[in-house]
Parts: structure tokens; sequence; C-alpha cells
């Protein structure tokens, strides 16, 4: 291992021990010891560990935030500095060296999108980013392969940019639960999310590959931290694409619902937020009924399951059911109906437990007539054999019953 200046280094498990030794030696003169100490650990640890970032420093904060030209040789630091970095964090058998360099490459990052240095440090960046994973999916131990793919995700999703969406787009589907999380934070991120969806600076190409990319990642995936990124892409990209990805969610939940199983309870809740939103913003009448008709099913049956399982479910399912209805009814169905919590009857229902299957055909509607979100919405739930216009929900089947009620 090198330092900064060139010189050999030992590895950090002999630097640990050397530590440990000191301290076992310190004897009485604990304070001068202490002090001498710090020093040199101050000294070694910045020798030891990381890159050399003195020259891209310069360059950055001589160039960022500038418009004008860089020169050849400006570019040639920023591609040596990208290049060194990963080469480095490849040949370090140290795991804290390599999450540090990834750290150093963050930290030269530019914080003015449009200037002349973000480009050419994005440029670098996929270049040679690209490069990295081809040389690592070589490395033979698994382990050591597996850290190295993450730190390059969480790196690659850090710059925050849809030109590097080919790079995440190739791994939004791994196995590793982390290398796909970071590759879904890549393209999902509140900053990619701006470019997308400006017109004048969104590359169609690339957002049409993020969305096919997120509705195919949407059938599949199952870690809720993953499906919340997808639910908040869906939700605030003002594109048809990115909004059925929030159908295709809901319908998954609803199978599961169908099916008591469940898991998770919390994700509908932001997912609900999520569809309700889009029915009230949106102005075109057949979205505003399409997102309204699949919130009430959901929600529907989040209901059912509450009132009909209840001996089901476990006291914890029971518990986060019960929290899933009171926040949509406090985040988004107030204000899909114009009413107050106090007005939808909901809370007041759960705490006292009775009357709620009164206020579930109120909002729902029931097999005579629609509820208040039909109603508003201009929605019913299909249509019966000769063609009438179906006013209840889809109803839950009965709770599986229990093992010991089988036999």
């Amino acid at each position: 291992m090198t330092g900064s200046g060139g010189l050999l280094y030992p590895p950090y498990s002999y630097i640990v021990g050397l530590i440990s030794l000191l301290f076992s030696r310190m004897g009485t003169q604990t304070m001068k010891n202490l002090i001498y100490l710090s020093l040199f650990l101050v000294m070694l640890v910045s020798g030891v560990f990381g890159i050399k970032t003195d020259q891209i420093e310069a360059v950055r904060l001589r160039t960022d935030g500038s418009t004008a030209e860089l020169t050849a040789s400006d570019v040639s630091v920023i591609n040596s500095f990208w290049q060194n970095a990963l080469n480095t964090m490849q040949l370090t058998e140290d795991s804290q060296e390599i999450v540090l360099i990834r750290r150093q490459v963050e930290g030269q990052n530019s914080a003015q999108p449009l200037s002349s240095y973000a480009t050419a440090f994005i440029d670098a960046a996929g270049k040679y980013l690209l490069q990295a994973f081809t040389q690592i999916s070589a490395v033979d131990d698994l382990a050591r392969r597996q850290l190295l793919e993450q730190n390059l995700m969480i790196l690659t999703a850090k710059m925050e940019t849809p030109k590097l969406a080919s790079v995440a787009l190739e791994r939004i589907v791994q196995d590793d639960p982390i290398v796909r999380y970071w590759a879904v934070k890549a393209v999902t991120n509140s900053a990619v999310i701006g470019v997308l969806s400006d017109e004048v600076m969104a590359d169609e190409q690339t957002r049409s590959a993020i969305i096919a990319a997120l509705q195919k990642c949407a059938a599949v995936e199952t870690q809720p931290e993953i499906q919340e990124m997808i639910i908040r892409f869906g939700a605030t990209m003002n594109q048809a694409g990115a909004r059925e990805i929030l159908l295709m969610i809901a319908d998954k939940r609803i199978e599961a619902y169908k099916s008591w199983a469940v898991e998770n309870e919390i994700l509908d809740a932001k997912l609900l937020i999520a569809i309700g939103g889009v029915a009230i913003m949106q102005s075109d009448g057949a979205v505003k009924s399409e997102f309204a008709q699949k919130f009430a099913e959901l929600y529907s049956l989040i209901f059912q399951r509450y009132m009909q399982g209840q001996d089901a479910l476990t006291d914890e399912q029971v518990e986060m059911t019960v929290l899933v209805m009171a926040e949509v009814d406090r985040m988004i169905l107030g204000k899909m109906l114009n009413m107050s919590q106090a007005q939808t009857g909901i809370v007041n229902a759960l705490k006292s437990k009775r009357g709620l299957d009164r206020v579930y055909e109120t909002i729902f509607g029931d097999r005579l007539r629609k509820g208040s979100l039909s109603t508003t919405f201009n929605f019913d739930y299909g249509k019966d054999a000769s063609g009438k216009a179906i006013t209840e929900p889809p109803k839950l089947s009965a709770p599986p019953q229990p093992a010991s009620e089988q036999l």
C-alpha cells in the first residue's frame, strides 16, 4: 500500500497491532504518551489512508461554478484522479480504505451541476466506473467482489445525475440487495428526478429507459426500502409511465391482501398517499378516476382485513393495520373528500371500536349505493353481468384458519 507521498506503508492490521502495543506500555506516563500517540496517529493515518486530492481540489476550486471551457490539463487532472482513485480502491485490501477513497471521490463532485467542471467530472465518472465494474467482475473472492461492487454502486448514486443511469440500470435487478438499493437510488433521487422532469434538460431516451427498468423492477422487487423509492419516483415524476408503476405496485399489494399474505403493512400507507395525491393533482378526469378507484380498492381491503381478520392476525399486524388506516386518513383521505379527520369518522370508530362498518360503507359504498370516494371521483368498481355499475369494492375472502383448527 502506498501513501499520498508515494511511500510504502504497512497494512492496517499491522498498524492496529502497533497501536495496541503502545497502549499496553504506557505505564505511569499516561498523559505524555497519549499526546505522543495522538500525534503519531494523525501523521500515520494521513499518510496511510486515501488518495492524493491536492491537484483535483485545486482544479475544482478554480473552475467549479464557471461555464468557461476547461483546459486540456484540467481535464487530464480530473481523468487521472478518477482512474487513480478507482484503481487504488481495487488494489487495497482494507475495507475502511475502500470506503474512505469512495468518500474522497464524492467530496470532489461539483456543487454546480451546470459548470464545465461538473460536466468533465461526470464524463470521467462514466468512463472509469464502467471500467471498474468490468474489472471487479473478474475478482475471484466473492466477499471482496461484493464489497467493491457495493462501494462503486454507492459512488455512482452519490453523483446524482441521470448521465450515469446506464451504470445503474445494469444492476437494478442484481441479487445483492445493497447493490440493488443503490442502483435504484441512483435513478430515483430528487436531483435525477428534477432533471428528468425538466423538458429542456431531460434526455427522453434516458428517461424512458429508467421508467421501463423501474417498471420491471417493481414487478419483482420485495425489499420495502427499494419499493418506497420506486413509489416516490412514480408519485413525483409527472409521466404516464411513471404513474403506471404505482398501479402495478398497488395490484401486487391487492393480491397480497386477497391471499392473506401481507407483509410490511406500512408500505401501503406510503403507496396510498402517493396514489391519492395523483388522483387529487391530475387534471385529466380519466386519470383521476383511475387512481381514485385503485386507491379505494386497496384501502377498502385494508379495512376488511382489520374488520374480518383480527383473530387471524398477530397483535403487531393489527397495530400496523390500524396505523395505516389512521395515517392514510390523516394524510390524504380528508384532502380527497375535502373533509377533516373528524368528518371521515375513521379515527373515532377505531378508538371506540364500533361503527367502523358504517364508516366503511359511507366511504367505499355498498351493494346499493356509491360511497363518497366513488361519487367525488366519478368511478365504479366495474360492471356486473347485466352491465350495471358495481357500487361496492371487491370482497375479501374469509381469513385462513389457524393450522390447529384445520386438523
